[in-house]
């Protein structure tokens, strides 16, 4: 109950901080020209959304999206790509610090097939862990480094299987201002992609229980 209490009560803060940058408007035109206008703090809220996201369950997926509607596309994926890097740095940190801690036996319990799938697939399960849409990227990053997964083959399995997943955030950003075709088209290939992430993740997870 009291972390739900918290959850909410950040959420209230972020949403009112939003409100106070004029961040909260449904007008993209509007929103842009407020980012043209404060590029660097704009920068830099961004950036810092990403670390704060950890604390309030902000799906990543959710930050790239509006990375590629509020920046150029090739800044929202610097961005955004900063921003992840940072993140899962912390959760890396905070991991391999809290590796025996109630923290990592909640997990465990809570998800006790996750760390028996990293163990046997390592890199592989967390590259599938970060595509796939139904599966909780943060717990597999999470359980990935109390594994004593390497960082360096941590983050750069991160990165290199985030990047396409970024590139079609930035394109959705550039569809929205030019065509509904393009939007189509990108819908078409994250439908594509969750479907055969899904099928994967959940044939995995069945020969695990075999």
């Amino acid at each position: 109950m009291k972390k739900k209490i918290f959850i909410i009560a950040l959420w209230i803060v972020a949403l009112y901080i939003l409100k106070q940058f004029h961040l909260l408007s449904l007008d993209i035109s509007v929103l842009k020209e407020f980012i043209s206008e404060n590029t660097k703090y704009a920068m830099l809220l961004f950036i810092a959304l990403w670390i704060v996201r950890l604390f309030m369950l902000i799906p990543g997926a959710t930050l790239m999206f509006l990375g590629g509607i509020c920046f150029h596309p090739l800044l929202g994926f610097i961005l955004s790509m900063i921003g992840m890097v940072l993140s899962e740095t912390i959760v890396y940190i905070f991991s391999r610090g809290c590796s025996s801690t109630r923290i990592n036996q909640y997990l465990e319990s809570k998800h006790p097939q996750l760390k028996t799938l990293l163990e046997t697939y390592t890199y592989k399960f967390l590259v599938l862990g970060i595509i796939c849409p139904i599966a909780p990227s943060d717990v597999i990053c999470f359980l990935a480094a109390a594994v004593r997964l390497k960082y360096s083959t941590y983050i750069l399995t991160i990165i290199f299987a985030n990047i396409p997943l970024m590139i079609l955030y930035s394109i959705i950003g550039i569809s929205l201002r030019e065509s509904l075709v393009g939007i189509i088209l990108v819908i078409i290939s994250f439908v594509l992609i969750a479907m055969i992430s899904i099928k994967v993740w959940n044939k995995v997870k069945q020969m695990q229980k075999i």
